[in-house]
């Protein structure tokens, strides 16, 4: 099942809150996922899993040689050497192996690939299905071409929002196409916002099983930024988190809940 998260406006916590969703239902549910930037980036992914510690210095200077990520099994399927074997080893396992993403490769922007490469790269997320139940797809805030074929190609969208008026205004005048199940997330909830789940479903008659928020985190953020998101995510699941840390882990297995009905039902 290939679950696209797509932002409604630029830094609203799409990165974050795939990582945590994906993180809760590999070590919650037992379930198995591949999470994945096919965007321009900063390798967003790798740094949410990997300590400042192990970090490596010269990772500029070593990813200019070697291709990796998307970049790497493109080039793989275009000598017919793309199998289960060559996915994995391009993969970084993480949560005792049942959750693995893709490192952000060079060269990793859609934006510069050909038509050709493009169909290669869908290609490859229909075998990566085979390799996992889950497939996490994080495209970013884009409205290109890419994003609006990611998005159609979606057994699940989820649309993040940030909560602010402008940004959702703009969206319901011209929401993108998506083919699947949509679902809407409030990203970095507070209660004494004015656009809440309940004023939404009013404003805009939305199914209540549509919408869901995750709430502001602190301990959450500060995690992603030191790149300790599996330790704390296993502290979630293991009920050994401060009581503002219960509600989001809480708000996480109903996002999750929710994806997977969506996906079921699809």
């Amino acid at each position: 099942m290939k679950i696209v998260f797509w932002g409604a406006s630029h830094g609203c916590g799409t990165t974050s809150n795939m990582t945590a969703v994906a993180s809760f239902l590999a070590l919650g549910m037992n379930r198995k996922g591949i999470c994945l930037q096919p965007k321009a980036g900063d390798g967003d992914l790798e740094n949410f899993f990997c300590s400042w510690e192990k970090r490596s210095v010269l990772r500029e200077e070593s990813t200019y040689y070697a291709l990796e990520g998307m970049d790497y099994l493109i080039w793989q399927e275009q000598h017919h050497k793309l199998d289960a074997a060559v996915m994995k080893e391009s993969m970084i396992p993480v949560l005792d192996q049942r959750l693995f993403y893709l490192p952000g490769g060079s060269r990793e922007k859609p934006g510069l690939y050909p038509t050709q490469t493009a169909q290669l790269q869908r290609k490859i997320l229909n075998a990566l299905e085979d390799y996992a139940e889950l497939v996490f797809i994080d495209i970013g805030s884009g409205r290109d071409d890419f994003a609006s074929s990611m998005l159609q190609r979606a057994d699940v969208a989820v649309v993040n929002f940030s909560g602010e008026q402008k940004e959702l205004e703009q969206f319901f005048t011209a929401q993108p196409p998506c083919r699947g199940k949509v679902l809407y997330l409030l990203a970095n909830y507070s209660n004494e916002q004015v656009y809440n789940c309940e004023n939404l479903q009013r404003i805009y008659r939305m199914d209540r099983r549509s919408i869901c928020s995750i709430p502001t985190n602190p301990y959450f953020a500060q995690a992603c930024a030191r790149g300790r998101v599996e330790q704390y995510m296993r502290a979630c699941c293991r009920a050994r988190s401060a009581a503002r840390s219960e509600q989001f882990a809480k708000q996480v297995r109903k996002v999750a809940n929710l994806i997977l009905e969506a996906g079921a039902n699809e």
